[in-house]
């Protein structure tokens, strides 16, 4: 696929999907979609916003507007992991997201984004498993996020920056409060590695734009036939 193939495409990853297959843990079956490898990208965003149109979504430290109309990863930032997204927008991108693939892309529940995160490796409190010094297995206790994704190992399931870099949206059970939602994964700011666990659950208000928080994208499986 050549390049202007795989931008219309509207299905490619920068880092590509990986399958969390189905599998039995402590607290039942788990698994059974794919997840991007890695967080969502400044330029997979990007895509969004100039491809969705109508799109009022302000200017950041990684994200401008065009002069001409339209929006533009700032220099350097295309390969981050895209952060300074609120809840609704990443829902959103995983809304028109759907639409070009005819797939349905959205943000994991907790439980999900917990199973992936373990590579499968029951209990581990860590992506990498148990043990291990933080600095040296996620981008934590940092001075800002990684110039690109994938740059520690990756888990069990070929999952990048599981811990660190950016908290994750994910989706709540339901019931839950309105105003609020809930992250994964710890950040580059944290400087606790107990907030890197797996299990750690971080409350952002549902506005909230930081720098320490972005998102990744789930994929279920095409129905079988």
């Amino acid at each position: 696929m050549g390049i202007a193939g795989w931008l219309a495409c509207g299905a490619c990853l920068a880092g590509g999907w990986a399958e969390v297959p189905r599998h039995g843990t402590r607290e039942g079956a788990a698994g059974g979609f794919e997840m991007g490898r890695r967080e969502t990208t400044v330029a997979e965003f990007v895509e969004y916003l100039n491809g969705a149109g109508d799109v009022a979504f302000p200017e950041t430290a990684q994200i401008g507007r065009r002069e001409g109309g339209g929006y533009a990863a700032r220099r350097g930032a295309a390969r981050q992991a895209v952060a300074e997204v609120a809840f609704a927008e990443a829902e959103a991108y995983c809304a028109w997201r759907s639409r070009q693939t005819g797939r349905r892309v959205r943000l994991p529940t907790e439980a999900e984004w917990e199973a992936a995160a373990r590579g499968g490796v029951d209990g581990a409190p860590y992506p990498w498993g148990w043990g291990g010094k933080a600095p040296k297995m996620a981008r934590f206790d940092a001075e800002g996020p990684a110039d690109r994704g994938g740059r520690f190992m990756a888990n069990g399931f070929g999952l990048d920056d599981m811990a660190g870099n950016l908290y994750e949206w994910c989706v709540s059970a339901p019931g839950g409060a309105q105003d609020r939602c809930a992250a994964r994964g710890g950040s580059w700011a944290e400087r606790d590695a107990s907030r890197l666990r797996v299990d750690h659950r971080q409350w952002f208000s549902a506005d909230y734009r930081g720098r320490d928080v972005g998102f990744r994208v789930l994929r279920e499986l095409p129905e079988e036939k």
